[in-house]
């Protein structure tokens, strides 16, 4: 009978943390280059539920979809976005991050730098350009002023290095990345988030009717539980 009631608390808290997610998702709809996030449980979730305390269960997965989102023509030269797979690589002082957010611009010093400041990397460092021109080919290679500066650092990632999204918004990976090889690069678009508003609506409304029957199920368990010790104790 205590399974029951594990396992119908362990149902609910799931769904609070997929509407977490879906809740977050939505809030980054208009955010450009955001990857929505995704949760899943497997069978074995409620199993390892069951046997602890009512807590989240531990086979949950919280993965990035990695699916490209439109992209939208601004015209300026300093937006970049990626065709197809790859991530732009940015210095940190946390180390390499990596983002799809492709709106840069130039500091004072040359430096190219992120929306959020870092330093963009290309295949040789940190690319700085000598001049305020700013030229990219399709395959990812950076001029400035009729020079070449280095071509951009397009990192790709297999779906097993643990690609995770840090608070800032930025990636971080388990392991360190393969450039591309023939990456394909738009100057003058950026790229949108990958979120489906209608989408995670509607996923935010099947997990509420999930999360009720969930409850509905633990009320009663909950009541039946409460008669058997009324009848045991009378």
């Amino acid at each position: 009978m205590t399974n029951g009631l594990r396992a119908a608390a362990a149902g609910m808290n799931v769904q609070l943390r997929k509407q977490d997610v879906h809740a977050n998702n939505l809030s980054n709809a208009a955010t450009p280059g955001f990857r929505r996030s995704e949760i899943t449980v497997g069978s074995s979730a409620f199993r390892e539920a069951l046997a602890e305390t009512v807590s989240m269960p531990g086979a949950e997965i919280v993965r990035v979809d990695v699916t490209p989102g439109p992209v939208r023509e601004t015209g300026s030269d300093y937006d970049l976005a990626i065709d197809g797979e790859g991530l732009f690589a940015l210095q940190t002082d946390r180390g390499l991050r990596y983002t799809r957010d492709g709106r840069f611009q130039r500091a004072a010093d040359g430096r190219l730098l992120s929306a959020s400041g870092h330093s963009v990397m290309g295949r040789d460092g940190p690319i700085a350009l000598p001049g305020s021109e700013f030229l990219v080919s399709e395959r990812g290679q950076v001029f400035s002023e009729g020079q070449f500066v280095d071509d951009l650092f397009i990192a790709e990632f297999d779906l097993e290095d643990g690609l995770r999204r840090e608070e800032d918004g930025l990636f971080a990976a388990d392991l360190g990345p393969r450039m591309a090889a023939e990456p394909r690069i738009r100057q003058g678009f950026v790229e949108e988030a990958n979120v489906s508003v209608v989408r995670e609506m509607a996923q935010m409304m099947s997990g509420f009717r999930a999360f009720e029957a969930s409850a509905a199920a633990l009320r009663q368990t909950d009541d039946t539980l409460g008669r058997l010790i009324d009848s045991a104790l009378a």
